[in-house]
């Protein structure tokens, strides 16, 4: 399996060589897209807007919008100039408690392991965090761009997590119905505890399987079979929001 980064983790004075390994594989099913009129496959290409000509990867350059149609244009020697210590490593600045970092700011995850020799460290740094319950957070630049990320012992290993900076979270407060209330019955209230408290059980993921995915694959293959494609029945919908709980919970009982 290849690393998507190598680098160090620094630690005081203590530097860690680790590689880093995606958490997660997307299995969605990637559609083809084909021409309509004689199945040919779609393909993007890039063109200049003022001049119509197809251009080339090596042709295109970077550049910052100061305002319409004025760049400030920005080379590969230029973006290198920009010390970052980041570049290689992961500078961890401080341990927090985990209940201090709020779940919106999480984002893309990585398994963390010691590159050669780095082994005692590694696992030096991860049972202080285990022993200790705290969490790290520090800097790393990856793709042109600086990251903040977070550090945690995790089920024998050290798991790395991407975060959000806080002026890239947007407040929920931006968004239209968020804060709203609504006139509810104590009756409606007590219902729906009741079915949330029914519905409680051990977490198992396991369980839970992409059916979206699984009917896709049954159609592709009806498809290639020449077999009649099966539409299934929509569910039908409670007349009132009493209804609707009354039939839930009598369903999960």
């Amino acid at each position: 399996m290849r690393a998507s980064w190598k680098g160090s983790i620094s630690f005081g004075l203590v530097s860690i060589p680790v590689k880093a390994y995606n958490t997660a594989v997307p299995k969605e099913i990637k559609f083809t897209l084909l021409h309509s009129k004689d199945g040919g496959r779609i393909r993007y290409r890039k063109f200049c807007e003022k001049c119509g000509e197809e251009v080339k990867d090596e042709e295109i350059t970077r550049s910052y919008e100061i305002s319409k149609n004025e760049y400030v244009i920005l080379t590969d020697e230029d973006l290198e100039k920009i010390p970052l210590k980041s570049a290689k490593s992961i500078d961890i600045k401080q341990f927090f408690e985990p209940s201090e970092l709020g779940l919106i700011y999480y984002s893309q995850f990585y398994y963390l392991v010691p590159d050669k020799g780095a082994e005692k460290a590694y696992y030096l740094l991860k049972e202080a965090m285990r022993e200790t319950k705290l969490m790290g957070i520090g800097k790393i630049a990856t793709r042109g761009r600086e990251g903040l990320v977070a550090l945690k012992e995790f089920d024998g290993g050290i798991l790395l997590a991407n975060l959000h900076y806080i002026d890239e979270v947007r407040s929920p407060k931006e968004i239209a119905g968020w804060d709203l209330k609504a006139d509810i019955s104590k009756e409606e209230l007590e219902l729906a505890i009741k079915l949330v408290l029914a519905m409680k059980k051990p977490l198992k993921l396991e369980e839970f399987r992409n059916e979206y995915k699984e009917a896709l694959m049954r159609l592709i293959e009806a498809k290639l079979a020449g077999r009649e494609v099966v539409v299934t029945e929509e569910i039908p919908t409670a007349r009132s929001l009493m209804d609707a709980l009354k039939a839930s919970l009598e369903a999960v009982k």
